[in-house]
């Protein structure tokens, strides 16, 4: 027997207005927060190079990731075979280096020295040259032309005179018609005197001419030739000499800075090649990649720490995480859920892996500024893990805090809530009658879909809700 068509259609209306409607009741409101989180350790240790002078950092071994390691054991081992030939080099080139800086300060303390000697040297030649000049000019020039024509003169006299003196022997030897053997000597050696006399006329006229005509003109020539030369010496020596002085100090400054920076770059490449003696500084546990500010980040490390890879420098490519370091939940937040989360407020969360535990944990931290993806940093302290809970690091987990307790409230769904065009907000209350009346209400907490109504509802009143969008039907295939 079918049923009859009205009782039919009731009941197929019936969900539909149940589904719609709610009835207010008086029940314990508490507010709470979800929120999703990595479980990270409390401290961990960054493991990066930050080198200041050598790039290539080529792995030869590592460490696994999650590994346990060591205080003092190697955590990367890296090829070191480029820098320690880069500081046998370094070595000879910096002996080399000291030997050429000594050299140049050596000759620069020498010009010091000798370079104001060689200009007072260069200016006393000059003034002696031109001293020399000047009295060549006005004293040797015109004695020595006198003494040249003096000396002729008396060659010339000198002549004459035993020329005078012969002619007289032989008229005075003539008169007596007697020319004894003492005479003949006498007019014999006077005639030598007169031929040597002759001779030394002649030379002299050869020597007065060779001096007026060649030899003083010539010391002339050669006296202003010493001058310009004296003249041109003193004037480059002013010019070049403190040129080449300053020249060589700024060549030894050179050389010095250039030392300096040397020693520092053989100074950062030892300490560089220092730094690739990667070891553990405490026993722990080795992560890939860096854990720092509430996150753990490994896919960028996750590309080069294999054998073969080469670790970026200045990057952290592991993160050591002590023994003694505590596990607590890393969390960020949206600017609602951190406008009510306070230090002190307690929850509970657990690790995806292990849906149904329960571990008690109290905010810790919230920060006051959002990062820059718009996400507030929540840290969580964990009270009590319960032994036999497998929790490491990298886990997520889910969890909620409890961030109000408003006690026994008349809370509605917050989709029930009608924002009216001056802010405020209305519910529509079911009538005895099923009519439908817009009533206005205050309202105050609000968490997980609910929302506490402060006034403008009664325990026991029905109110309407809009229907949830019915799911589309899977398409066949």
């Amino acid at each position: 027997m079918k049923p009859p068509k009205l009782l039919l259609a009731i009941l197929l209306a019936l969900p539909a207005a149940m589904a719609g409607e709610f009835k207010v009741e008086k029940k314990p409101f508490k507010s709470t927060v979800s929120l999703e989180g990595v479980f990270l350790p409390d401290k961990a240790h960054p493991l990066k190079i930050d080198p200041k002078a050598w790039a290539d950092f080529t792995i030869k071994e590592l460490v696994a990731q999650g590994a346990k390691v060591k205080k003092g054991s190697p955590v990367v081992v890296v090829d070191t075979k480029g820098i320690d030939r880069q500081l046998a080099d370094d070595a000879d080139a910096t002996a080399s280096r000291k030997m050429a800086l000594s050299a140049g300060e050596l000759e620069l303390a020498n010009l010091e020295k000798t370079t104001p000697w060689r200009l007072q040297t260069a200016e006393l030649a000059y003034k002696r040259a031109k001293d020399d000049h000047g009295y060549f000019v006005e004293v040797s020039r015109p004695l020595q032309e006198e003494s040249a024509k003096r000396s002729l003169q008396s060659a010339e006299r000198y002549l004459e005179s035993a020329t005078e003196e012969l002619n007289q022997l032989l008229k005075m030897y003539k008169e007596d018609d007697l020319t004894e053997e003492t005479e003949e000597i006498i007019l014999k050696r006077q005639r030598y005197a007169v031929e040597s006399a002759e001779f030394r006329l002649k030379s002299a006229k050869l020597s007065t001419k060779r001096s007026l005509e060649v030899t003083i003109p010539r010391s002339a020539i050669d006296q202003e030739q010493a001058l310009k030369d004296a003249e041109v010496a003193w004037k480059t020596a002013r010019e070049t000499l403190p040129s080449a002085l300053q020249q060589k100090r700024l060549d030894v400054k050179k050389l010095r800075v250039d030392d300096q920076r040397a020693d520092e770059k053989s100074a950062d490449l030892k300490r560089d090649r220092a730094e690739m003696d990667i070891k553990a500084d405490s026993d722990g546990r080795i992560y890939h990649g860096e854990i720092g500010n509430g996150r753990w980040n490994p896919v960028a490390a996750a590309k080069f720490m294999k054998v073969g890879g080469k670790i970026p420098p200045k990057v952290v490519f592991a993160s050591l995480i002590p023994n003694d370091a505590k596990i607590q939940l890393d969390a960020f937040v949206d600017e609602i859920a951190a406008s009510k989360l306070k230090e002190g407020q307690k929850g509970y969360v657990a690790p995806v892996s292990s849906a149904r535990s329960r571990l008690a944990v109290e905010v810790a931290k919230v920060a006051t500024h959002p990062a820059v993806d718009g996400k507030y940093h929540v840290l969580l302290a964990i009270h009590n893990a319960p032994e036999g809970l497998h929790l490491v690091p990298g886990m997520k987990g889910k969890g909620k805090i409890t961030t109000g307790n408003e006690g026994d409230s008349l809370a509605i769904p917050s989709k029930a809530l009608s924002e009216e065009a001056d802010g405020t907000y209305t519910v529509k209350v079911k009538g005895e009658d099923g009519k439908e009346t817009p009533t206005p209400v205050t309202v105050g907490a609000e968490s997980s879909g609910m929302i506490v109504v402060l006034s403008g509802l009664q325990a026991g009143q029905v109110i309407i809700t809009p229907d949830e969008p019915a799911p589309k039907a899977a398409e066949k295939k």
